[in-house]
């Protein structure tokens, strides 16, 4: 029984073999000739289904007026960038660019001087509802003792105080803050690790872990950018040149890339650019030379 169908079955693909031979497929079809007649018939019956005085509800219900998908988009809009209004419109932002030094007075008295290339912002009520502020780059704090707590952040850490001068340097993920008066708490990734600074003391970290030890202050002119000044303790060229070019608002570039790994120590006066680089160039015992709107050190 099963040899008959094992042979009826051959017998059947042989025919349909066969005839297939025999079946002309049709062409390739025409895509884009067959898009543009879909286009043509469509639009035919969109300027029908306007002219028409009387449209059936099953019709109605497809054709959309432009100005309901208007409406719509306009909603859609509205809805996506109303936060962006909300905060723009609630929020006070002051920029220092490059080559600028801002001093702020807040509501709550305290002082805050923001160095080049930073920026300060808080929302409406600062003050009266709460004294929180968001920081990016550098700045001096000068707080003015009040019942409400004065917290200072910088990505995912934040500074509480009370009443205290502090600086921060918050530029990148490398953190920076020292306490002049005071005491201050420092809080990174986790609050079980805080870190309380008192007056004299500071603390280095990187944003997003904990804070390190505190570190007692080898100078008593800390931070010295808010007395026109660069303290220098083993700093090398590369990040003595970037604060150079955001007070100036100048270019430097290194004629080769170890220059940028030197260190240097010393105190620098940062009234003027030009002796600023030639004391630099002597602590670093090199040169630099003017080329095109960049200062190259060599």
């Amino acid at each position: 029984m099963m040899k008959n169908f094992e042979n009826k079955l051959d017998r059947i693909m042989q025919r349909i073999w066969k005839e297939s031979a025999m079946v002309r497929l049709p062409k390739v079809p025409d895509v884009n000739n067959a898009w543009m007649r879909m286009e043509q018939l469509m639009d035919i019956q969109e300027t029908e289904s306007i002219q028409k005085t009387t449209v059936k509800p099953a019709m109605s219900a497809i054709f959309i007026k432009p100005k309901l998908i208007w409406a719509v988009a306009a909603a859609l809009t509205l809805t996506l960038i109303s936060p962006i209004l909300y905060n723009a419109y609630t929020t006070t932002s002051i920029v220092a660019e490059r080559g600028q030094f801002k001093t702020l007075k807040l509501a709550d008295g305290s002082t805050v001087k923001l160095n080049a290339e930073s920026s300060l912002s808080y929302k409406n009520g600062f003050g009266e509802q709460h004294r929180n502020v968001s920081l990016t780059g550098e700045a001096f704090f000068d707080v003015e003792k009040g019942d409400l707590p004065f917290i200072v952040q910088f990505g995912s850490a934040t500074v509480e105080v009370l009443g205290t001068e502090f600086n921060i340097h918050a530029r990148g993920s490398n953190i920076d803050v020292i306490v002049l008066e005071g005491t201050v708490k420092v809080s990174g990734a986790e609050a079980a690790k805080d870190v309380v600074l008192t007056a004299g003391q500071k603390v280095d970290f990187v944003l997003g872990l904990n804070p390190g030890k505190p570190e007692k202050i080898n100078h008593n002119k800390f931070p010295g950018w808010i007395y026109n000044r660069l303290i220098l303790e083993q700093t090398n060229l590369r990040t003595v040149c970037k604060e150079i070019e955001r007070k100036f608002d100048v270019k430097i570039k290194f004629a080769s890339v170890d220059l940028g790994n030197i260190t240097v120590t010393g105190i620098i006066e940062a009234d003027e650019f030009n002796p600023v680089m030639e004391t630099l160039a002597t602590l670093a015992q090199r040169s630099f030379k003017f080329e095109k709107d960049t200062y190259i050190i060599y």
